[in-house]
């Protein structure tokens, strides 16, 4: 295939300095004791649409002008806190919206819902562009060089992790930071609308997928992108006084970089364990798995069987939408086998001399596929069609879900 744009000149910035480097890098966060994670998973169960608590730690507007410390409290775990709601709340705003439901059915009057997730009609919403990269922070602009556009919008941070967007259906990821820290409510709606065609407005529900590092996370939706073009995203997000409106601007292609469903796969000559005296060649993890360097992509084309294609870089996973995707494919090749063949291909052509601290040097495998951002994965059927493709980390229900779809005819 052709890509409509050419290879980035940027490079990706390599934390060759380890875990102390991924504090400035991410909207992401550092280990909890036990008492930790279970106080956040009684706050993940009890938020939902009603505000947080305002916390004095740190606020988002500390990360926009720069001014944040590089230093963070146990109690935010290496974001700048995290959204917390009481389970009283919970039973207050669930009862509130039962007896409105029941008044309005008694009167006779249906509820109508103006798909803008609790702002009243005809209010205006700001629109927010990519912020420049001297507006960024210093871990801001970090993730601004993996690729990934950040918004800054009063006090909310969003950060895209699925930048590559033409018009049809694609998967869309954000990390959202609000005044206190990364929002985690299981649900927000986002309205969805064409700038030029504001008639076609329409309301989709994203979710809050949590990483397996129990702490990190973003919210996920599917959009249907009718045209190409400048698009507006408002996203609902549950606050004091009821909804945070933010707007983002994206700029809609014409054509993806990456292949998108339905393109072919590129026969790249990947390396497998026949190519390189010691698997440590192959893979910057501590404990590569064997069965994911047993085919190169050009021979699993040619072999007539389903693959999945996973890019990564595993010893340098230090942004907000970088996870454990090499150990996703293992756990996938576990539950089908022999069905389908598996493929890990790291970012750096000199994965052990890059954990030594050498100079990388990225393996141009990235520019045959067009990838512009840190993490991808990509389910090929037996005819090398691509029929699912995820941009930053996906988790193993949603990459295990694609290929047994696919394997089920």
């Amino acid at each position: 295939m052709t890509f409509k744009r050419s290879w980035s000149a940027m490079r990706r910035p390599l934390a060759i300095t380890g875990v102390a480097t991924s504090a400035l890098l991410v909207l992401a966060a550092c280990a909890s004791n036990g008492a930790d994670q279970q106080q956040q998973q009684q706050d993940q169960d009890s938020a939902i649409a009603q505000p947080a608590e305002t916390q004095s730690s740190e606020s988002a507007g500390d990360a926009q002008s720069g001014a944040e410390s590089t230093q963070r409290s146990e109690s935010t775990r290496g974001t700048i806190g995290t959204v917390r709601s009481s389970a009283e709340a919970q039973q207050q705003s669930q009862a509130a919206q039962s007896d409105q439901q029941a008044a309005g059915e008694q009167q006779g009057t249906p509820q109508q819902d103006d798909g803008m997730g609790g702002m009243d009609g005809g209010t205006a919403v700001a629109i927010a562009d990519q912020a420049s990269y001297n507006e960024l922070s210093p871990r801001l602009q970090l993730l601004r060089d993996s690729g990934y556009p950040v918004y800054l919008s009063g006090e909310y941070i969003i950060a895209l992790g699925t930048p590559d967007l033409s018009p049809g259906m694609h998967r869309i990821s954000v990390v959202i930071e609000g005044p206190v820290g990364l929002v985690e409510f299981p649900a927000i709606a986002v309205t969805v609308l064409p700038e030029d065609s504001p008639g076609e407005m329409r309301e989709v529900i994203a979710r809050f997928s949590r990483f397996p590092d129990g702490v990190r996370g973003f919210h996920v939706t599917a959009i249907d992108f009718t045209q190409a073009g400048r698009w507006n995203l408002i996203l609902h997000i549950p606050a004091e006084d009821g909804f945070a409106d933010v707007g983002l601007a994206l700029d809609i292609a014409e054509d993806t970089s990456a292949p998108s469903v339905g393109d072919a796969a590129p026969a790249s000559a990947s390396r497998t364990l026949l190519d390189v005296p010691n698997i440590a060649d192959l893979s910057t993890g501590e404990t590569p798995d064997p069965g994911l360097y047993l085919i190169s992509v050009a021979d699993a084309l040619q072999a007539g069987k389903p693959f999945v294609v996973v890019f990564a870089s595993p010893g340098f996973c230090t942004n907000a939408f970088c996870g454990p995707q090499a150990e996703v494919l293992s756990e996938v090749r576990e539950r089908h086998g022999d069905d389908a063949n598996y493929i890990h291909i790291d970012l750096y052509e000199n994965p052990e001399q890059v954990r030594l601290g050498e100079e990388p040097i990225e393996t141009p495998i990235l520019e045959e596929w067009g990838l512009h951002t840190d993490e991808w994965t990509f389910v090929v059927n037996a005819e090398g069609v691509v029929v699912a493709r995820f941009e930053a980390f996906a988790p193993f229900d949603e990459v295990e879900a694609a290929l047994a779809t696919l394997l089920e005819g």
